[in-house]
């Protein structure tokens, strides 16, 4: 086994600070909606107030937000520009619906650690940038994945001396069979198979039985589409595409990739050019820093 670090004990910290809320999530939608890189902070106000949110929520949760390095911000004269941290951006192919899939070599790559429970915070942190990596749990202090991600973990991480210790390694499942089982209980499968039926419900919905789009449910606020929004988009960084060998039938994973495309296209149909007025109205808009597709 290799060290990834060896993490210190810390003060305890808020045990749901590295979840991703909702109004979190809001405002990384709101780069994506307009497909920016960086906005500054009148903008994205603008934006979340089409959603309900308060000015001072909105400037709360970004200061949260750059707190926990999901953005950044930089001072231009009297206005800030947040601009998403690289593996935010990194995740928009995925969000997006892009079909990459891994390939499995007879082996885990693995992440074995320890963490007391009077430093839960700490393993939250770990938990949840390691999810973000692409790696999930086997059993309580194993997690596994399909690339070995160990060097961005331990550079997201604070390397100092302590109880805590984590470190990096390979689990070389003796069949196929074997590494299907573990596939199914780490990446929670069942569960992801149990989500389907209801998401596929509400966005038929919206598109008259998938045979209109963007003409079912002519009432539906901004607000509530973003319920569906965020639960698709959820189940979409829960349920990472995994290699077809390991995967029996069609994958969980793509079904919520096709709800989001849908997601998109019911977006575009729906409130891309609200979303856009609302943006241009600010007196901010030339600071908006685009992505090249744009």
């Amino acid at each position: 086994m290799t060290s990834v670090h060896d993490v210190p004990k810390r003060r305890t910290d808020v045990g749901d600070r590295y979840r991703m809320t909702r109004i979190a999530f809001d405002v990384i939608s709101a780069f994506g909606c307009l497909q920016a890189s960086g906005l500054p902070g009148p903008v994205i106000v603008n934006v979340l107030g089409e959603h309900g949110y308060s000015t001072s929520s909105v400037h709360n949760q970004l200061v949260r937000m750059v707190q926990r390095g999901i953005i950044s911000s930089e001072r231009f004269g009297r206005v800030s520009v947040y601009r998403l941290s690289e593996h935010v951006l990194s995740d928009f192919g995925d969000i997006a619906g892009d079909h990459v899939f891994p390939d499995y070599e007879g082996r885990f790559h693995t992440i074995v650690y320890s963490v007391p429970e009077a430093e839960r915070g700490l393993r939250d942190r770990l938990q949840y940038i390691a999810r973000s990596l692409g790696y999930r749990q086997l059993r309580p202090g194993i997690l596994i994945g399909f690339a070995d991600r160990s060097s961005q973990l331990m550079a997201r991480l604070p390397e100092m001396p302590g109880p805590s210790w984590s470190e990096a390694g390979e689990l070389s499942p003796d069949s196929i069979a074997a590494a299907r089982r573990m596939t199914t209980r780490a990446f929670e499968l069942d569960a992801a198979l149990d989500q389907l039926p209801p998401l596929e419900q509400r966005m038929s919905a919206l598109s008259s039985g998938g045979s209109a789009p963007g003409t079912g449910c002519p009432e539906l606020s901004l607000g509530a589409f973003f319920d569906l929004y965020f639960d698709v988009a959820r189940a979409v960084m829960t349920h990472p595409l995994l290699p077809e060998i390991l995967v029996d039938g069609n994958q969980p994973a793509l079904r919520f990739r096709a709800l989001m495309q849908k997601c998109n296209l019911e977006y575009y149909l729906r409130y891309d050019q609200q979303i856009r007025e609302c943006a241009a109205a600010s007196s901010s808009f030339d600071l908006i820093e685009w992505l090249p597709e744009h």
